[in-house]
């Protein structure tokens, strides 16, 4: 029998990357029209997986620029981290980007330098002056590159909300959205994971954005597609699985992309030769039990009303401004319910598919039932 070749928590691809056969085909479409791409969906249902299966089916045929706004603290912290990436695309050896350096930076090359990894692995460093100002130079990297290559550039800007919670956020939005409109050769990818925030972002009229580019929101994946990827790769790995005990492992981790290979990995620890029915239940106690620690640190400051308001969304409520749910729970005011929903929207414990609210994380119900409602 081989290792566990379940994975979570990073970006997968080849055969452990699940289906999503309609979004790919969506993404090589855009990428060859040279057509903007917002897309959107909570954390952890795969985003990042998706677009580099994506990169990687059509590689050959495109120059990518990968870049995360995670990490992203300030306008210049920006563009450095952008510059790197965009120099990256270019190739991978020190003495590539020194042939080609000054076809794209041009005088900026003073300020650069670059050495290479025990790995051999290109490292950029860059120290751009207090005094600089051509941001628009560096943006027009991409552009430069298509067109020396004679490829079209692929930039995937991974939680682009991020760039207007830095200071000086809306001006860089709009600089982005100044420069980046104009380039024939490049195409953006641009996507996060706080729905309201890239909703707002990109569908908010006045914002720089704005119908920036088609857009995609990324549902989950049917447990009529997980369950075969589950029993094949249970089987490639040395176990047997039944359909319905993979669709089991679905229904419980609720399609989240993250919890399914969560549970299915510690379900293969389980196992000997066929996973059974109590060999997912098993491990699915021992996931909830681990998350544990998480959920507290969600939990830790919640107020009343937001504490109420759960306990109304784990019984199965929906219509929390009816005055049946606003008084049984005591929601208080309308405002005050918007108010409650933002909060929990912004610490990610809830999401809306639609009108309907529901929970960012399949852990947060059973542990909320036990240790708040005592169920």
């Amino acid at each position: 029998m081989s290792g566990n070749p379940f994975k979570y928590g990073e970006i997968v691809g080849g055969s452990l990357f699940c289906n999503r056969q309609k979004e790919l085909k969506r993404l090589h479409q855009a990428f060859k029209d040279g057509q903007n791409i917002i897309l959107i969906s909570p954390r952890r249902w795969g985003k990042s997986s998706l677009v580099n299966q994506a990169i990687a089916t059509h590689k050959t045929k495109l120059i990518p620029v990968t870049f995360d706004c995670f990490g992203i603290k300030s306008v210049d912290d920006f563009f450095q981290q952008y510059l790197k990436a965009c120099l990256r695309a270019t190739g991978s050896k020190v003495s590539q980007a020194l042939d080609q350096i000054g076809d794209y930076v041009g005088g900026m090359s003073s300020f650069l330098s670059f050495s290479a990894s025990e790995a051999g692995e290109m490292k950029i460093g860059v120290s751009l002056p207090k005094n600089f100002k051509d941001f628009s130079m560096i943006l027009d990297i991409p552009n430069k590159i298509a067109k020396k290559k004679g490829l079209p550039v692929v930039v995937c800007v991974d939680e682009f909300q991020k760039l207007n919670e830095v200071q000086g956020g809306k001006e860089l939005l709009e600089l982005l959205r100044s420069v980046w409109q104009k380039h024939t050769n490049v195409c953006y990818c641009l996507y996060g994971s706080k729905r309201h925030l890239m909703n707002l972002l990109f569908n908010a009229n006045g914002q720089p954005f704005y119908r920036f580019g088609e857009t995609i929101f990324l549902d989950k994946i049917p447990a009529d597609e997980w369950g075969p990827f589950i029993k094949e790769t249970f089987h490639d790995s040395g176990l047997a699985i039944s359909i319905d005990v993979a669709k089991k492992i679905v229904v419980l981790a609720e399609a989240h992309s993250y919890y399914v290979q969560l549970l299915c990995r510690t379900t293969w620890d389980f196992t000997t030769k066929t996973v059974k029915a109590e060999d997912v239940d098993d491990a699915y106690a021992q996931v909830i039990n681990d998350q544990l620690l998480f959920f507290r640190s969600q939990t830790d400051r919640l107020t009343k009303y937001q504490v109420n308001y759960i306990k109304a969304l784990v019984v199965g409520e929906t219509k929390m401004t009816s005055s049946r749910v606003t008084k049984d729970y005591d929601l208080g005011t309308a405002p005050n319910i918007k108010r409650i929903e933002t909060a929990l929207k912004d610490a990610e414990i809830i999401d809306y598919t639609g009108d309907t609210p529901a929970f960012c994380e399949p852990f947060f119900a059973p542990l909320f039932k036990k240790h708040f409602m005592d169920i």
